[in-house]
């Protein structure tokens, strides 16, 4: 189904809560790897797999594991008492998971320094996520509460590994996408929910029980999009060209062929 962003169905479906200013310093292979997967972003979004939605923002969205950063980056943290300011530095970010901000434009490619937001907390029962960012404008995507949860719970599922990247974008989710995921024998959720709801949550919790990683890496939310789990953005990279760009190639050349 396509997701419409109206005043009853908000893009971000959860409450949000700034805690401070997040502004970074990090060595040369940490930026590299944030800006693989700002460029990894802008290919899904070229292909198709992150499509604009009525309110003229794109969809789909993307997670990275602050334990990647955390010997190499150094983030400057508002003073104790909650006042926006400059701290001492500290060494490697505390959190839940670094996320692609929500509302990013049409052809905007993400800048790992600006448009990286840090999940410091989400809490399930009062559905309501903490984060830090350039500014509180800049807020966590719409689908932090599935991001997070592929990135800091594998416990719970009884993985034998936890990922550190995740990718997400609404392909193969229905019609046709999801016959051909079927095929590739990737998990489908049987039942298909409204964006980002704690009911959405569920339904890819229930794949990740069922189908645990690192045995399985792309999950398919029926109605929704896929969710690839990997170790490194090369890894989730490699994922991506073997399991959706096919589908995502095959569809534009159809629809090159229906134009003529």
């Amino acid at each position: 189904m396509t997701e419409l962003i109206t005043e009853d169905r908000p893009r971000i479906k959860y409450v949000t809560r700034f805690t401070g200013r997040l502004e970074w310093t990090f060595d040369e292979g940490s930026e590299s790897e944030l800006q693989s997967l700002s460029q990894l972003m802008s290919r899904m979004e070229a292909l198709g797999a992150a499509p604009i939605l009525n309110d003229g923002q794109v969809a789909g969205n993307c997670a990275i594991s602050p334990k990647i950063l955390h010997h190499s980056a150094v983030l400057q943290l508002p003073y104790a008492s909650g006042r926006v300011g400059h701290g001492s530095p500290t060494q490697g970010p505390d959190g839940l998971a670094l996320v692609s901000m929500s509302g990013k434009p049409p052809g905007h490619i993400l800048d790992p320094k600006k448009d990286f937001v840090l999940v410091t907390s989400f809490d399930r029962s009062e559905w309501t996520a903490e984060y830090r960012s350039r500014e509180p404008a800049i807020r966590p995507s719409s689908d932090t509460p599935l991001l997070t949860a592929a990135l800091a719970h594998g416990d719970d599922y009884g993985w034998e590994d936890t990922p550190l990247v995740v990718l997400h974008g609404h392909a193969l989710a229905e019609g046709e996408g999801l016959s051909y995921a079927a095929q590739l024998g990737l998990p489908i959720s049987p039942r298909e929910t409204l964006f980002s709801t704690p009911e959405d949550l569920s339904e890819l919790e229930g794949l990740f029980r069922e189908y645990p990683y690192p045995r399985n890496r792309c999950y398919i939310r029926r109605g929704h999009g896929f969710f690839l789990l990997s170790k490194t953005v090369a890894e989730a990279e490699s994922w991506f060209d073997q399991w959706v760009q096919p589908w995502l190639m095959a569809r534009k050349g159809q629809e090159e062929r229906d134009l003529k």
